[in-house]
């Protein structure tokens, strides 16, 4: 990489018929982010919503990606990789906005603890309250538990509870498995090493795949309390109506598959198409 264009962090942001959403949040980090060379990339989903003109007139400095086809989150963000410059690459969701110097201090963490490869913000929703963001591993058996009719009805609080790391504040700062990809900061280096996202999820249990595959180079992910984005969280895929559902069950599907969780991912994955189809025929 060409030191004289280095960047301390690339910002990439993907939007997805969220135009005044994105406005917003690329807004706040050119206000509030400062005393830190960063760039950012915004890739637009084929919104046809006016998003591309939007940032082409009002951000001149955003680099922009204009899709003529949805390449969802994870083919979105690997275009931002494969041009990005900064020492660390921040994951961001179109429906996030800061309202400090937040990335500064992701950037700051990240320069102070070289053993951890991910790192993952506080999350506040609009009307205040925390975000329980940041967690253990999932499994099929605690899916069943959260997901499903039947299993939520026998479900193991307990389990759950150590799942969701339910014992910590969120605005504390501790170490967890899996952080939220909607202010995520990992390490660009590593990042392109693993190759980025995996395309074959396209929006759910993509933060689990990229974190299981970082734990598995040695590196720890951390929860960071001290950097905060406010999060009206699920914008986009609002969108897609019961096209999500089916989208979700699949990411899990290829995720458990994936991951060595052949036989029980499967199962779930049959029990909540099931429940899905029961659901439909109701309404």
């Amino acid at each position: 990489m060409d030191k004289q264009t280095e960047m301390d962090i690339t910002i990439s942001v993907v939007s997805y018929k969220t135009k005044d959403l994105l406005k917003r949040c690329l807004r706040s980090i050119f206000k509030h982010t400062k005393a830190i060379n960063f760039e950012v990339i915004a890739v637009d989903n084929a919104s046809q919503d006016g998003t591309a003109d939007m940032v082409e007139s009002e951000f001149r400095k955003v680099k922009f990606i204009k899709n003529m086809v949805n390449k969802y989150y994870t083919g979105a963000n690997n275009q931002s990789l494969k041009i990005a410059k900064g020492k660390y690459f921040l994951i961001l969701n179109a429906d996030t906005y800061f309202v400090d110097n937040s990335i500064k201090k992701i950037f700051d963490f990240m320069e102070k603890n070289k053993n951890v490869g991910a790192v993952e913000g506080l999350e506040i929703y609009e009307e205040g309250t925390l975000v329980p963001n940041g967690s253990k591993f999932s499994t099929p058996l605690l899916d069943f538990y959260e997901l499903s009719f039947i299993g939520k009805r026998f479900k193991n609080r307990k389990m759950i509870d150590e799942y969701r790391i339910a014992h910590k504040r969120r605005d504390e700062t501790f170490d967890i498995e899996v952080g939220c990809d909607a202010f995520l900061c990992i390490r660009t280096k590593m990042m392109k090493e693993i190759g980025g996202y995996d395309t074959k999820l396209l929006l759910y249990y993509t933060e689990n795949d990229l974190c299981l595959r970082i734990k598995k180079l040695g590196h720890k992910i951390v929860h960071f309390g001290n950097a905060k984005v406010i999060h009206t969280v699920s914008a986009s895929v609002k969108k897609l109506g019961f096209k999500k559902i089916d989208i979700y069950y699949q990411d899990m599907l290829w995720y458990y598959r994936k991951h060595g969780y052949i036989v029980t991912g499967t199962l779930l994955y049959i029990l909540l198409k099931l429940e899905e189809v029961m659901l439909r025929i109701i309404k």
